[in-house]
Order: structure tokens, then C-alpha cells, then sequence
């Protein structure tokens, strides 16, 4: 199994990653117009968030951000399968001065980020970089896809744990200075409710707990399509902490309310790059459910 994945990703990636950009964006077109199930939780999510937009705008945003996810699909091979020089040929970085000073301090880097544009590139990014980092992924039922899946995204160095060996290895990856990288724009079933643009959704507290414990910086980064090319723009900016009286926030939640208030300009900007298909906002969705039953 693992060898003929491997082998499928080996040639597909020989073609041209624009062409099959564009055909992975015209499935995902296709997939919009036969997927009710995932397109009907497209449109609720964007009418629970644009209220005031037209229909038109809202269908034709759920339509580019099927064509979006299925544009980042389809370059998965070239990520998975092309040199770290090739990549990073592909990816200009804004404000790398700022992610450079945080891991100088040593104390381990907190870094928040979201499914926008292809995030499987972006979880390679730090690696791309040169930086140790750690991040927790869902193992994959087929041992050999997993295997395969887990050697791709942590062939430049970033190291992978699964959500089932809890957090053991966080105290000695914070003592080495590594950098934390944690999604924060999934439905976690015991997480907190927060608003996450404007709307309560069940959150993990994870950065706002780690960056607290061990003194950490915490910063936003985001990877932008440049228009539909396989270009990007890689993004660090900080994410500031005000206090009362000088003094350093420390209630998680209220952090975690200033990372995912951080992050709601960048899903406004360019919505269709966002992951609509996601139940983000399940907390109320359930609830819902319930006062009309």
C-alpha cells in the first residue's frame, strides 16, 4: 500500500503543479454542485458570520473555497515529494526578524495558525526554515498511509505526535526551545467555548496555557495564496498580551480570545481560502438543534 501511494504521489508530481492546481480546483468546483452535506455546512457557517452579504456572495464564496481546498489536494504531491529548495523557491516570508528573535530567547516559541490556503505546506514551513518544531497531527487508520503521511511532513525535520501519546513529550521540546506550532480553528469537543469570529465555538486553551507555563512568546502565522499559483506569502506577527496595570495577561481564556480575535482579519480579507466545510461552530449548532426540537 505504502509503495504504491508512494509511487502514485512520484508521478503525479512530475506534472506541472499549476496544472494540477487547476485541476484540482475544478474538482472542487464539481464537488460543490454533488456534496450537498459539505456544501449546505458551507453556507450555514457563512451565513452565521455574514449575515449582511448577499446570497450570491455567500455561493460564490463557498464555491471558491471548495475550489481552494481542492487546489491545495491536488498539490499535495509537490509538497510531500519536492526538495526543501524547491518549496521554498515558492514561499516569500514577511516578518521572519520577529519569529527569529522569539526562538532566541529560549524559552520555546507558542505559534498559532489555521486552515487557510494549503496548510499542508505551512505545517512544513517552520522545517523549510531551518527551526526544530513539534506539532500534533490525527493518525490515520491505514498504518501504512500513516507511515507514509508521517515521513512526508516531517522530512525536514519537524517532529510529529499523535494526539494519542497525550503531551508527554511538551516539557522536553519547550526545554529544547523548540517551536509549538497548534491549529486553533478546529471544533474541539471538550474544548472551551470562545467567540471565533463573532460566534462561540468550542476552542483549545493549548497556546494560552503553554505560552503561560513556560514564559513563552506567542505568534499568529498565516500562509497566503498569491493569487491561485502555487505562491505564497508566509506571515509571523505577534500576537500581543495586554494586562491591567502593566501587568501581563494571564487567564487563559481571555488569551486564547485575543489569538482567535487576531486571526479574524486575515479569514475577512480572503474568505474563499478559509475551510468552510469545517462544523466549526458545532457548539452552537447542537444547541440549536435542541431549542427547535
Amino acid at each position: 500500500m505504502t509503495f504504491l501511494v508512494k509511487s502514485l504521489f512520484f508521478l503525479v508530481q512530475l506534472l506541472p503543479v499549476r496544472l494540477l492546481g487547476a485541476i484540482g480546483a475544478g474538482l472542487g468546483r464539481f464537488v460543490y454542485l454533488i456534496d450537498s452535506r459539505h456544501r449546505n455546512i458551507a453556507l450555514r457557517n457563512l451565513n452565521r458570520i455574514y449575515p449582511d452579504r448577499d446570497d450570491a456572495w455567500k455561493i460564490r464564496t463557498a464555491h471558491e473555497s471548495f475550489a481552494e481546498l481542492g487546489r491545495t489536494m491536488f498539490e499535495v504531491p509537490h509538497v510531500f515529494m519536492r526538495s526543501k529548495a524547491y518549496l521554498n523557491a515558492h514561499i516569500e516570508v514577511e516578518g521572519e526578524p520577529l519569529y527569529r528573535d522569539a526562538v532566541a530567547q529560549g524559552n520555546g516559541v507558542i505559534l498559532t495558525a489555521m486552515h487557510h490556503s494549503n496548510w499542508e505546506l505551512g505545517a512544513l514551513a517552520i522545517s523549510l526554515l531551518g527551526h526544530d518544531s513539534d506539532m500534533i497531527y490525527r493518525s490515520l487508520r491505514q498504518p501504512a498511509l500513516d507511515q507514509f503521511i508521517l515521513s512526508a511532513r516531517s522530512r525536514f525535520g519537524t517532529h510529529l505526535h499523535s494526539r494519542s501519546e497525550g503531551l508527554r513529550w511538551l516539557p522536553r521540546a519547550m526545554k529544547n526551545g523548540h517551536t509549538i506550532a497548534i491549529m486553533i480553528d478546529q471544533h474541539l469537543s471538550n474544548g472551551t467555548p470562545l467567540p471565533f469570529l463573532g460566534h462561540m465555538a468550542n476552542t483549545t486553551t493549548l497556546p494560552a496555557t503553554v505560552a503561560s507555563k513556560y514564559n513563552a512568546p506567542l505568534i499568529g502565522v498565516t500562509l497566503d495564496r498569491i493569487g491561485r499559483s502555487f505562491r505564497f506569502k508566509l506571515r509571523f506577527r505577534p500576537i500581543l498580551i495586554p494586562g491591567s496595570n502593566g501587568e501581563v495577561e494571564t487567564d487563559e481564556n481571555k488569551i486564547m480570545q485575543m489569538v482567535c480575535d487576531s486571526f479574524a482579519p486575515l479569514i475577512h480579507q480572503r474568505p474563499e481560502l478559509w475551510l468552510w466545510i469545517h462544523r466549526r461552530w458545532l457548539y452552537l449548532d447542537e444547541r440549536e438543534s435542541e431549542q427547535a426540537s
